[in-house]
């Protein structure tokens, strides 16, 4: 239970990073979308990470 509001929690702050950055400089599309799908699997893994070596 703690590990899926942790992992929603952290994909949500991820996400909402590479958007605030979209809006603020103008970055093209394909950009922006990479950007947004590393960061949401690089928080997904990092929270994986934590509570495997846990």
């Amino acid at each position: 239970m703690k590990r899926g509001f942790t992992l929603i929690i952290a994909m949500g702050f991820a996400a909402s990073l590479v958007i605030i950055l979209d809006q603020a400089i103008d970055m093209p599309d394909e950009l922006s979308g990479i950007l947004y799908f590393i960061s949401i699997g690089l928080a997904a893994s990092s929270v994986l990470n934590y509570y495997k070596s846990k």
